[in-house]
């Protein structure tokens, strides 16, 4: 509408450069509607719409005068806090105020009369009040992501907890049947070996049938003790697919095609914790739209890459994440890398099997 109301004005005043100013004007409303819709561009994607919109408004700053144009400064500002965040966007607001307020006195003759004045100040403050609005609405919504990143790793922490109480029960189940109730079987199974010894006729028959009967149970007994012995799998991808789930703005491809049979419960749980910080990373720093988490298994190696689309960068300079990550997979045993290429970033994780 802006658009319009500054078109319609411009055209009541000069018709020359009628095409210049409309396609400006279109030029500028796509970029919007791309920025606005294009949830899916790259980080660098939206730089480029966000800054040949400002060109565009700028130029229409100094070519229509028509205060209906700061309009669409205010919209700008919005987008500005987007993408750059509060400290950025308000050098921004700084910049836009004063080009709008150069164009009103380039289009006054100079001179700095009231009217120009007015309109700039209540410019920067419609400017500064959208800012302001929408600087609380991200926080907002990062709170609430923030919420619901904890509470997924919550639920993933407990589901893998869960598992490993549960790994751990058994054990104990099968100690104690082989502790007690075997040693207790073997006792029996001599004493009916002596007694069967000493007994005759219809009694030693009798004997006979219950050793017969004791070394039957203690054969089940010591294959029940082995089967509860014998760990399952962790279901790790589930715990993974739980701490993925919902996460705004990002569509993430979890492949467990290849991932070896995980038993170790510290293996499942460094894997976990490196795949929450990575996803952390990639949230905060990359701008990705894509990312795909793999586990594969190549001889007696677990091995976790996550990958991203974010945009690249020429150097990458280890924070808190990577250190604490590098940190906990060389306490395991195990080695940790990355890259910056042109299509993202990857991170690897590689652990011997059985060394968490």
């Amino acid at each position: 509408m802006a658009a319009v109301g500054a078109l319609t004005a411009f055209i009541m005043q000069n018709s020359s450069l009628l095409p210049v100013v409309l396609s400006l004007s279109i030029t500028q409303l796509l970029c919007f509607v791309a920025f606005v819709f294009g949830s899916n561009y790259s980080r660098r994607v939206l730089v480029n719409l966000f800054w040949v919109e400002a060109v565009c408004i700028v130029t229409l700053y100094f070519l229509v005068n028509s205060s209906l144009l700061a309009i669409l400064s205010i919209v700008w500002i919005v987008q500005a806090a987007e993408l750059y965040g509060s400290r950025s966007a308000s050098w921004l607001l700084l910049g836009s105020v004063s080009f709008l307020t150069a164009s009103a006195l380039y289009h006054a003759g100079g001179a700095a009369t009231l009217n120009v004045i007015v309109n700039a100040a209540l410019s920067g403050l419609f400017q500064l009040l959208a800012l302001s609005a929408t600087l609380r609405t991200i926080s907002e919504r990062q709170l609430r992501e923030e919420t619901g990143a904890l509470n997924r790793e919550l639920i993933a922490t407990r589901e893998l907890l869960s598992q490993s109480t549960a790994q751990s029960e058994r054990v104990r189940i099968a100690r104690d049947l082989h502790d007690i109730l075997g040693h207790h079987m073997t006792a029996l199974i001599l004493n009916l070996e002596v007694a069967k010894h000493n007994a005759e006729g219809l009694v030693r028959e009798k004997v006979e049938q219950s050793l017969a009967l004791a070394k039957l149970l203690l054969g089940d007994l010591r294959t029940t003790v082995s089967e509860l012995r014998d760990d399952e799998a962790i279901d790790l991808q589930h715990s993974i697919n739980t701490l993925v789930a919902g996460i705004p703005r990002l569509e993430i491809d979890v492949d467990f095609s290849a991932a070896p049979s995980i038993k170790d419960v510290d293996l499942a749980e460094t894997l976990l914790r490196c795949t929450q910080e990575a996803i952390t990373n990639v949230l905060r720093h990359s701008a990705a739209t894509q990312c795909r988490i793999a586990v594969v298994g190549v001889g007696d190696k677990c091995i976790l890459t996550v990958s991203d689309n974010g945009d690249s960068k020429p150097e990458i300079v280890p924070g808190n994440g990577l250190k604490g990550m590098t940190e906990r997979v060389a306490d395991n045993g195990g080695e940790l890398s990355w890259q910056q290429t042109d299509s993202g970033f990857s991170l690897r994780v590689e652990l011997l099997m059985g060394s968490a």
